[in-house]
């Protein structure tokens, strides 16, 4: 590694170290029984099975090691300390899901693959839109595991990942009977969210004869009713909610009024939800009993912005920027590009358009994502 590659590590390891010495990872309340993980950010390899006696103890470890990444596992272990794997004492897992951008299928042509050749690594770019439109997958998870699979709200969070995507989690007691599930089980709901195997008939609408037209017409799905219809009528809800269409959610909310009308708007937007009644989702994380998850407030190495925990009203308005950089008061920092960013792609609200051995001064938020995604050094003087 050159003294230009190093020296970016090191000042990214710097700004780390600033921001984890103004505030620690979250980490929940039995954090005494899970494993943590750490990757520093001078090395490949993963430090495992740490486990903390106290929050000071985490501190202190954040700091003085100012890791890339940092996790904690989705399981609750009777010696999370001990590295094999089985002698562990596997006594239940919360139930997590994660949705990536790159992964839904309207964004596969707005993910822009690089190949860096100066360093042989190869990084991605997807557009700020997709990480929107995985927002929206986020809001549409959580109704399912609420409405559908009775969990309660106040046990599910809601994260963006600090990359491409949202992680949702439901933390549950130790002695849930859902926490104690297994991965067989899992792979059950991991289908159910998905819709696997359901049937275009159970989202045909249903119709009744009109009195005024004297004719069969179709009755919209309501939010209240259960199964598949109930789904697509929550995710249409969703929709109407994020474009303030305020007339439609009327509609949808208050379907049995005689004056209802299924217009146009109406079927548009139903044929939209049924195109999202299947949540794309990673179901290899959701599966794993033993699944590492990137603790919130922690920094995302890959890009320099945070894990945040997000309420439902700010996961319906979410959109990127520099707001969600904790260094967005930091002076702008100075980067050498190693490749060219193409301008079709929108990165923090920006749109860029640097060629290879471009010299800008970037603000502080862009630069790092820049910088910690491998795609520039930090040029002399720039930080």
């Amino acid at each position: 590694m050159g003294d230009v590659f190093r020296k970016t590590i090191y000042f990214l390891e710097k700004m780390a170290r600033e921001y984890y010495r103004k505030r620690t990872p979250w980490v929940p309340s039995d954090f005494m029984l899970r494993e943590f993980a750490a990757q520093p950010w001078r090395s490949k390899t993963y430090i495992r099975h740490l486990s903390f006696q106290s929050i000071d103890e985490i501190s202190k470890f954040i700091v003085s090691k100012s890791p890339r990444h940092f996790y904690y596992s989705s399981a609750r272990y009777n010696q999370p300390e001990v590295s094999d794997m089985d002698m562990k004492g596997w006594r239940s897992s919360d139930l997590i899901f994660d949705i990536d951008a790159d992964h839904l299928p309207e964004c596969k042509d707005k993910v822009i693959e690089i190949k860096v050749e100066e360093t042989g690594e190869k990084t991605s770019l997807v557009d700020d839109k997709c990480i929107e439109r995985a927002a929206l997958r986020a809001l549409i998870l959580r109704d399912i595991l609420v409405y559908e699979l009775g969990i309660d709200e106040k046990r599910i969070a809601l994260e963006f990942s600090g990359n491409r995507g949202f992680h949702i989690t439901a933390y549950l007691d130790d002695n849930d009977e859902l926490a104690k599930s297994t991965s067989d089980v899992r792979r059950e709901i991991v289908n159910y969210v998905k819709a696997v195997g359901l049937s275009e008939d159970t989202l045909k609408p249903w119709m009744r004869i009109s009195v005024r037209r004297g004719r069969p017409a179709p009755i919209l799905p309501s939010p209240h009713s259960g199964g598949a219809r109930g789904r697509l009528a929550r995710i249409m809800v969703l929709i109407a909610r994020r474009r303030g269409l305020r007339k439609l959610l009327s509609r949808l909310y208050n379907y049995q009024a005689a004056n209802v009308v299924y217009d146009e708007e109406t079927q548009q937007l139903e044929e939209e939800a049924r195109q999202l009644i299947g949540v794309e989702i990673d179901e290899q994380v959701t599966i794993d009993v033993s699944r590492l998850i990137r603790a919130p407030w922690s920094l995302n190495g890959k890009t320099m912005l945070p894990v945040i925990p997000l309420k439902e009203q700010q996961l319906m308005e979410f959109k990127l920027s520099f707001s969600l950089s904790p260094f967005a008061n930091e002076e702008p920092i100075r980067i050498r590009l190693l490749t060219d960013i193409p301008p079709v792609i929108r990165i923090l609200g920006t749109k860029l358009s640097l060629r290879r051995n471009d010299k800008p001064r970037l603000e502080a938020p862009l630069a790092l994502y820049l910088l910690s995604k491998g795609l520039a050094v930090l040029e002399e003087g720039g930080g």
